[in-house]
C-alpha cells in the first residue's frame, strides 16, 4: 500500500516551514514562465489549496481535484474566506470528465501516492501543459518513503510526453510537459 497523506495533518500543508522547503510563488512563477494562456487550470490534490489559492490569483478559473472529503472542506473554507469566486472544487478518485479546453494541469506532490498514477497522466496530457511537482527521490529527513517518490526520468517514461522544462527546488523538482 503507498504512502497517502493524512488529512489530520493538513495544517502542515499551509505551514511556514512548507513555505520554506516548498514557495508556493516558485511553482506559480515556473507555471507562468511557460507562458500558458490563463483561462483554466486544474490542480489535483490540492488538498487544502496550497498552490490552488494563489493559483487563481493568476488563471481565470480554477478547478482543485481532491480525494478527501476532509481537504476538500479545509480548501472550501479558505476559499470562502478569501472570497475567491473562481475556483471550483471536485472531490473524486478518478480523473473529472471534461468537454472544453484545459490550459495547464498541475500535480503537486500527489502522483507518487497514486496507484496508477498513468491514468490520470494520459488524461492531463489534453492540456497545453502538464506541471508537476514531485519530491526528489533522494532521502531526507521528512516526505515520504524514497522508494516509493519518482525521479524525474520515471516520470519522463510515465508520463510518454515531451520535457520542455524543469528546475530544482530544494527537496522538489518542476517539470513541464507537453503531449508530442
Amino acid at each position: 500500500m503507498k504512502h497517502k497523506f493524512d488529512p489530520k495533518k493538513a495544517h502542515i500543508l499551509d505551514s511556514e516551514w512548507r513555505r520554506k522547503i516548498f514557495p508556493p510563488e516558485k511553482v506559480v512563477e515556473f507555471i507562468e514562465s511557460l507562458r500558458p494562456k490563463k483561462n483554466v487550470l486544474f490542480d489535483v490534490g490540492a488538498g487544502t489549496g496550497y498552490l490552488t489559492i494563489p493559483l487563481a490569483r493568476v488563471f481565470k478559473k480554477v478547478y482543485a481535484v481532491e480525494i478527501s472529503e476532509e481537504m476538500a472542506e479545509v480548501l472550501r473554507r479558505r476559499v470562502e474566506e478569501e472570497g475567491l469566486l473562481n475556483i471550483g472544487i471536485i472531490v473524486s478518485e478518478k480523473p473529472p470528465e471534461v468537454d472544453f479546453r484545459v490550459d495547464v494541469v498541475l500535480f503537486s506532490n500527489v502522483l507518487h501516492e497514486m496507484d496508477n498514477p498513468e491514468e490520470y497522466l494520459e488524461w492531463a496530457s489534453r492540456a497545453d501543459y502538464v506541471v508537476v511537482a514531485e519530491w526528489k527521490k533522494e532521502k531526507t529527513e521528512f516526505g515520504p518513503p524514497v522508494e516509493e517518490r519518482l525521479s524525474l526520468e520515471e516520470l519522463e517514461n510515465l508520463s510518454k510526453m515531451k520535457l520542455v522544462k524543469s528546475e530544482n527546488l530544494s527537496y522538489h523538482y518542476l517539470a513541464a510537459f507537453k503531449k508530442v
